[in-house]
Order: structure tokens, then C-alpha cells, then sequence
């Protein structure tokens, strides 16, 4: 007897990139599975909840929950249910990405260019925006960095996912004068990095050159047709997507599950040209960096990067290690892994392509390198990133 499939309705926006993002980690699922009859409908992240939805009949549901209204309704269904958003008290996702690693890589980043001053923008209280503060402020604090909070526009509102108001706009523009130039600013979405850029044009601040601006969710079509294009960070939802169908799945079966969330990591910053911008002080170092930076994947030596800096070997080491908080080598190899994983992600070359593209001599000598650096092999990372391969090298 042909065993029946689950029905199971994806409750999630298909208009964000985020949403879409979960959308191809959960069919990456079925498709590895299949048996799944999926019910999925075309819908924006704050849409209310459908009319059909209170009579829906079916196995197993996995939502991105915006109102108590969408929440009532489902928990009136009795149905194995993932919930992937929620207010974060009485609603709680159960797979979510880790904060913490988010905020340790944005962080990380902006220090890469040698700012000390750090803003976070962001709107409301939603509870994954006060977690993504609260990470960046511990991880900022670490290195002694000062942080400016624009936290003023719809404080005191609890929000599944709260939303811009004009009225914010001024708010905004006064916060953004305010700042020490140069500035690092890391904005909870990339819809509010958007905000941030325009109002930066409104008030004459040049960007990446006094402020340099982070988006989060990585909406690689928002982030590459603005001006500049938007650097921003991957948050992984298609692994996501991908563990909230596992765990569906076990729901379904009747099995016990954790209770605890379970926190992905995140890709990267996938860096663009609002953030590609030097803030050292010391002039040689920030040539050096420079110079490193547009170079490093034709296989440059720290001798020749002291020439063009104008200084040393030996110094440029000691004053880089002061600025940076790593050798000149290390940041080397940094920069080569940065580029390297772009490729893995938004390309389907070859590993010997990469290994050439990125300054490595030999492809096993890539694949090394890439594991020692990244605790994974190239195809690893790859598969993680992309839901289809075709390379037969794989």
C-alpha cells in the first residue's frame, strides 16, 4: 500500500527575500524527501490571516507569524506547527539565526576598515531587533568601541515586525548629523538600511566615505541595484528553512523536540560598496590596507604591500597588529577566503577557477586552505549556500 503524503501549509511571505530564502530550504527538503503535498500561496510578510485559513485541513504547518490574529487562528487548528517569527514571548520561534555570531561578524567587519565609532539603526521593540542590539552592544563593548543607538522612532511598541512612518524621517536626519564622522552603521534590515542611505544623500554625509552602511538579510536585487550597492549580512535562511522542515517533520511523527531554539548561524557580510571604505588614522596602515584589499588575489607579498605603504616590513607588521588585531598575512588570507566564498555562493566555477581567481597557486592548496580557515572543505560551504549542483568536480 503507497504510503500517503503530509499536507503541510507554508505560512510565509514570498514578497522579501528572507521569505523566499526559507522557501527554497524547505523544498530542498522535500525534495530529498517527497512526501510532502505542500500548500503555498503568494503573500506579503504583513498580510492578515487568509480567510480559508481557519478551515484548512491538513498535517503539519510551518509559519512566519505576524499578528496575534494569525496566531489564534492557528492554534485553534490543533496542527504540529513550526513557528519561525513571532513576538518572542507568549509566540517564540523555534529555529532563529544565533545573534550573537551576527553581531561578532558585523562587528568584525566594520573593525577590518579601522572604525571605533558604531551605530545600530533600528525601529520599534520587536524582539529579534532588541536581541540583534543587545549582541551588537556586548560585541562592540569588547573592543572598546562606542556605540550610538537610534532606537527613538516607535520605542515602547511591541511588534512582531515593526514598519517605517514619514514622521521618522526627521528623527532619522537629526540622529545622522549627530554622529562622529567617520561612522560604522549597522541597520537591523536592509529595508531600513535603504532608509538609512537616502537620508544620508538628504544630509550631505558621503557614504562608504564618512558613513559606511551594513543591511541585514542580504536581498542580493535591493542590495545591488542601490547607490552605492549595499554590503549586508546573510542570515542563512535557507538552512533555516531547511531545519524548520526537519523539525516539522519529527512534529508530525509524534516525536519529542527540543525546546530550546535552535540557532543557525549566519553566511557572512556579503561586502558591497557601502562599506568598502578605510577609517584608519594612521595614514600607512590605511594604504597598505587599501592597496592589500584591490590586490590580495594576485598572490601579493607583505614585503611588497610595506613598499607600497612606504614603511618597513617589520613596521607595518607592529603598527598593522595595533590597528587591525592581526598580522598583515592573516589579512591576506582574509580577504582571499572573502572572495573565495563569493564565488562558491553566487557562481558555479570550478574549484581550480576559484583557486585562480583568488591568488592560490594549486587547487589542493585552495582546498587546505579553505578548510583550515573555515573549519569546512569548499564543496562543504557550497552545498550549505546553493540548493542545486551541477559541477561534476563536486
Amino acid at each position: 500500500m503507497m504510503k500517503r503524503k503530509k499536507n503541510v501549509l507554508l505560512i510565509i511571505e514570498t514578497s522579501r527575500a528572507f521569505g523566499r530564502g526559507l522557501l527554497q530550504g524547505i523544498s530542498h527538503y522535500i525534495l530529498e524527501h517527497d512526501d510532502w503535498n505542500v500548500h503555498v500561496e503568494d503573500r506579503g510578510l504583513l498580510e492578515s490571516t487568509p480567510s480559508w485559513l481557519q478551515d484548512w485541513k491538513g498535517d503539519g504547518i510551518i509559519s512566519r507569524t505576524t499578528s496575534f490574529a494569525v496566531a489564534r487562528t492557528l492554534h485553534r487548528l490543533a496542527i504540529p506547527l513550526v513557528e519561525l517569527l513571532g513576538n518572542g514571548q507568549q509566540i517564540v520561534p523555534e529555529i532563529r539565526s544565533n545573534e550573537d555570531e551576527v553581531a561578532r561578524l558585523v562587528v568584525d567587519h566594520f573593525l577590518q576598515s579601522g572604525f571605533t565609532d558604531f551605530g545600530f539603526f533600528a525601529i520599534g521593540n520587536a524582539w529579534w531587533s532588541q536581541l540583534r542590539q543587545e549582541a551588537w552592544i556586548r560585541e562592540v563593548r569588547k573592543h572598546n568601541g562606542q556605540t550610538h543607538l537610534f532606537v527613538q522612532a516607535g520605542k515602547g511598541r511591541r511588534v512582531f515586525y515593526p514598519i517605517w512612518e514619514p514622521k521618522y524621517d526627521l528623527m532619522m536626519q537629526r540622529w545622522l548629523r549627530s554622529l562622529p564622522k567617520p561612522v560604522a552603521i549597522w541597520a537591523v534590515s536592509d529595508a531600513l538600511a535603504i532608509r538609512l542611505l537616502e537620508g544620508c544623500r538628504r544630509a550631505g554625509i558621503q557614504v562608504p566615505g564618512e558613513a559606511a552602511i551594513l543591511g541585514t538579510t542580504n536581498d542580493t536585487l535591493l542590495c545591488n541595484i542601490l547607490n552605492p550597492p549595499l554590503s549586508s549580512v546573510d542570515l542563512n535562511g535557507f538552512r533555516i528553512g531547511y531545519v524548520a522542515a526537519e523539525r516539522l517533520a519529527q512534529k508530525m511523527k509524534g516525536e519529542t523536540v527540543q525546546q530550546s531554539p535552535i540557532l543557525i548561524s549566519p553566511v557572512g557580510v556579503i561586502a558591497r560598496q557601502s562599506t568598502d571604505v578605510v577609517a584608519l588614522p594612521d595614514k600607512e596602515v590605511a594604504i597598505a590596507v587599501r592597496f592589500l584589499r584591490d590586490n590580495a588575489v594576485r598572490n601579493i607579498s607583505v614585503d611588497q604591500i610595506a613598499e607600497v605603504s612606504g614603511i618597513s616590513r617589520s613596521t607595518l607588521q607592529r603598527r598593522f597588529r595595533n590597528k587591525i588585531g592581526h598580522s598583515v598575512e592573516k589579512e591576506i588570507m582574509r580577504t582571499r577566503m572573502d572572495r573565495a566564498k563569493r564565488l562558491l555562493r553566487e557562481t558555479m566555477f570550478s574549484l581550480s577557477a576559484i583557486a585562480a581567481k583568488t591568488g592560490f597557486a594549486t587547487t589542493d592548496y585552495f582546498i587546505q586552505a579553505f578548510r583550515r580557515e573555515c573549519s569546512m572543505t569548499p564543496h562543504q560551504y557550497r552545498k550549505q549556500i546553493q540548493s542545486v549542483f551541477t559541477t561534476d568536480e563536486f
